[in-house]
């Protein structure tokens, strides 16, 4: 079974996340950077691969920017069977990956994620945040918000994935969602004892305010993809 982790980056940060590539690499499993060539939203051009990159032993391909999912995307057409996500602006100890993959094994036809949202409605700041450290058990969540990292598996997505995305291009945590609710596959949080430390780079071309347009243009999101569950949860 290949398993790797996939990450990405682009133009900006590539050279602020030595930090975190070191912190992937100590988890043992291959690293896979898709590294943004031009990105759509600012029109910031790669000039070149940092030699820290090469130096960490991490495999490096330069692609077109599809947004944040681009973390995912590659990943699922290089028919990888497990695909452990993470963010390019935190640090991950040794016991992440290794969480993930414990959790996985005890729930095989399910998304792993460390932190996630419980839908009442319509409205998506309204929705209960859950997190790996408030929790002693694995709970169920309509979306798995992937910052603290996420365990999916290529049998979960079909090749609608890569035109869903189109959809709402600038959050991944709903098309992801949306597109795993659609192939009827449970999303879970789990209890990780894994410590995750955000970086720097977060304020670097920060991309969260424009990725997401704030919690109104989730709440159109949530419309569009389906994802409005049918009963409140209470």
């Amino acid at each position: 079974m290949s398993i790797i982790i996939s990450i990405t980056t682009i133009p900006d940060r590539i050279e602020h996340i030595e930090r975190c590539l070191k912190s992937l690499v100590k988890q043992k499993l291959p690293v896979y950077l898709w590294a943004v060539e031009k990105i759509a939203r600012s029109d910031t051009v790669l000039d070149r691969i940092p030699p820290f990159v090469h130096k960490l032993g991490v495999q490096v391909n330069v692609v077109p920017d599809e947004g944040p999912i681009t973390k995912l995307l590659p990943a699922l057409r290089g028919g990888f069977n497990t695909i452990l996500t993470a963010d390019d602006d935190c640090t991950y100890d040794t016991r992440w990956a290794a969480g993930l993959l414990a959790w996985s094994k005890k729930f095989p036809a399910a998304a792993i994620g460390l932190r996630g949202r419980r839908l009442t409605g319509k409205v998506y700041k309204d929705s209960h945040l859950v997190l790996k450290s408030r929790i002693t058990k694995p709970v169920l969540v309509h979306v798995i918000t992937a910052v603290y990292g996420a365990l999916y598996k290529r049998a979960f997505f079909d090749d609608g994935i890569f035109e869903e995305y189109k959809l709402w291009p600038m959050n991944d945590d709903l098309v992801i969602s949306a597109h795993l609710k659609r192939r009827k596959v449970p999303r879970y949080v789990v209890p990780v004892g894994t410590k995750i430390v955000d970086c720097k780079t977060r304020n670097i071309a920060p991309l969260f305010g424009f990725n997401t347009l704030g919690v109104r243009h989730n709440d159109k999101g949530l419309k569009v993809l389906g994802l409005i569950p049918k009963k409140p949860v209470k």
